[in-house]
């Protein structure tokens, strides 16, 4: 009843805001609505707990209320400037991800994760691209395209489709607790699988682009890519040295030192053309599998550091989400929920097939691939930039996918985590007891 009666009282001061004080908006519209996001999303998280449903989903479900498409509390000039959020909480969970991963513990687990993003990742891309075409009837703007400007469109949106995010998956093993085989191949299978999909979306959409202008230029866009991907892992082994000098030498406020970090390599990293994903993530892996730094020192103050742009950071995914726009596509959406989990749930079977898998993989480590949330929005964003004539459109049906997933895929994946038996299993407290 507490957290209901704040969330109420919270509404009522940010409509009081925009009624009385519109000046306020303009002057600090930035910082209002970043604490107004963050107390809604904290106390929303605690009510769904209460009804058994995952944090997260609160999270997100707080943003699309408050967000500008239901009570417009919170307006897309707001959310504009909080855009920086997204990044700097990228960053974060990446960085947090890679120093959970010790590549020598997950040895074992690398030859089916292989398998499975073959098979269920690339798989699932192909997939979705052969659906987006059959789909051209009732996707307008494919329809009025040629059939290979609508390939090159629909296999760009395929690979965005099939974006994964290690961002609901750690919040989910953090806030179940889960330790074991199944958890570390899910977390070792969605960075990898992330990865795949980073660098095939800059093929895809550098040819699309190309086809659609009639000037294909593969070598630009190669180079392209090579400079993001290995440019980005480059700079994460110079930022992964740096942070385990700090830890090493220092040693205090290490989570404080790793988040300024992350909000440099987030405004730093877009202004070069670099992943601050991937920087980050090498980072992790560099500090866990080559540094001789202790990285639960950065991983035990990371918590309390991180907390208030993780809670925006998801409120904000649910903000963005025009559910009035969404309706008018509400069959392609459905159509492709359901193609791409289970494409990634066949991908896997075939897979994990052999008597080297552990059943528990074998049965559920598809649930990790279906989340979505920060990379799958960010795709969509750059779906919509690449192609400024129907980018909109485009943004909007990506955007519909990840809004079916964001709301239903944590819910599945906490239940899966649940029966395997692994929740508890971590030492510590919650890392996402947000």
């Amino acid at each position: 009843m507490i957290p209901l009666l704040v969330l109420l009282a919270l509404a009522g001061l940010m409509e009081a805001a925009r009624s009385f004080a519109p000046e306020a908006l303009h002057a600090g519209g930035t910082e209002l609505a970043f604490g107004f996001l963050l107390l809604t999303a904290y106390f929303t998280g605690k009510l769904v707990s209460r009804i058994g449903l995952p944090k997260l989903t609160g999270y997100i479900a707080s943003g699309i209320i408050v967000g500008p498409y239901v009570l417009a509390l919170v307006d897309k000039h707001m959310t504009g400037q909080l855009k920086l959020v997204s990044g700097i909480t990228t960053a974060i969970l990446a960085l947090n991800a890679g120093a959970e991963l010790n590549l020598r513990k997950v040895r074992p687990l690398l030859g089916t994760v292989r398998r499975i993003s073959v098979f269920a990742v690339f798989g699932t891309m192909l997939m979705l691209t052969a659906t987006l075409l059959a789909l051209r009837p009732l996707v307008p703007f494919l329809a009025a395209m040629p059939l290979e400007h609508a390939a090159a469109v629909a296999l760009t949106m395929g690979v965005a489709l099939s974006a994964q995010s290690p961002a609901v998956v750690m919040a989910m093993i953090g806030e179940t607790r889960a330790d074991g085989v199944l958890t570390k191949t899910i977390l070792a299978l969605v960075i990898v699988a992330d990865l795949a999909v980073i660098v095939t979306f800059g093929v895809a959409s550098s040819l699309a682009t190309a086809i659609i202008g009639g000037n294909v230029d593969v070598k630009a866009a190669i180079g392209g890519i090579a400079w993001e991907v290995f440019g980005s892992m480059g700079v994460g082994i110079f930022v992964g040295v740096i942070l385990g000098r700090f830890i090493l030498h220092v040693g205090q406020g290490v989570g404080l030192f790793a988040i300024m970090l992350c909000f440099v390599l987030a405004e730093v990293g877009n202004a070069v053309h670099l992943d601050s994903l991937v920087i980050a993530l090498t980072a992790g892996l560099w500090l866990e599998n080559v540094s001789k730094a202790d990285t639960h020192k950065l991983l035990d103050g990371f918590e309390a550091a991180s907390l208030p742009v993780y809670l925006v950071f998801f409120a904000l995914a649910g903000a963005k989400l025009d559910l009035v726009a969404l309706s008018a596509l509400v069959v392609p959406v459905l159509i492709i929920v359901v193609v791409r989990a289970s494409s990634f749930y066949a991908g896997s079977r075939i897979g994990t097939r052999g008597p080297d898998v552990d059943p528990l993989v074998r049965r559920l480590a598809w649930i990790g691939l279906v989340p979505q949330a920060g990379l799958a929005l960010a795709l969509a964003e750059l779906v919509r930039r690449a192609f400024p004539s129907f980018g909109d459109a485009a943004f909007a049906l990506v955007i519909g996918v990840v809004a079916t997933n964001e709301l239903t895929a944590p819910i599945a994946l906490r239940i899966a985590l649940l029966k395997s038996g692994e929740a508890g299993k971590r030492p510590g407290p919650a890392t996402s007891g947000h």
